[in-house]
């Protein structure tokens, strides 16, 4: 099966220093057919990337990696999938973003070893 999104990421800012929520779901369908569902009203804060590597990385709220980052941010609050999963995906949803091999492999590795667990 082929991985891809159904969706692309509409918010709106909230009246706190970088949460936003979603207009309307956001679907990720891994390579095994699972669905990865980031639900309509959704409250997201954009991927946790230090300021100073912004400009390296780039921002929290842009680049190819943000519809992963979506639902990576919706299932580390949610807890619903064990923490080693939601990791895994937030890399293979980067792939099939079409983020570079290396900049998706150096945030998957960031966000497992200092990212959440539960």
């Amino acid at each position: 099966m082929i991985a891809k999104f159904i969706g692309d990421v509409e918010t709106k800012w909230k009246n706190k220093p970088r949460k936003m929520q979603l207009l309307k779901p956001l679907l990720y369908q891994d390579k095994t057919g699972k669905h990865w569902v980031a639900p309509k009203g959704a409250i997201i804060d954009g991927a946790s990337i230090p300021r100073f590597l912004w400009s390296f990385i780039g921002s929290p709220f842009s680049g190819k990696y943000r519809r992963a980052s979506v639902i990576h941010d919706v299932y580390c609050v949610a807890k619903s999938e064990p923490h080693k999963a939601v990791h895994k995906m937030f890399y293979e949803a980067m792939r099939t973003d079409n983020v570079n091999y290396f900049k998706a492999k150096m945030m998957y590795y960031a966000v497992k070893l200092g990212g959440p667990k539960w």
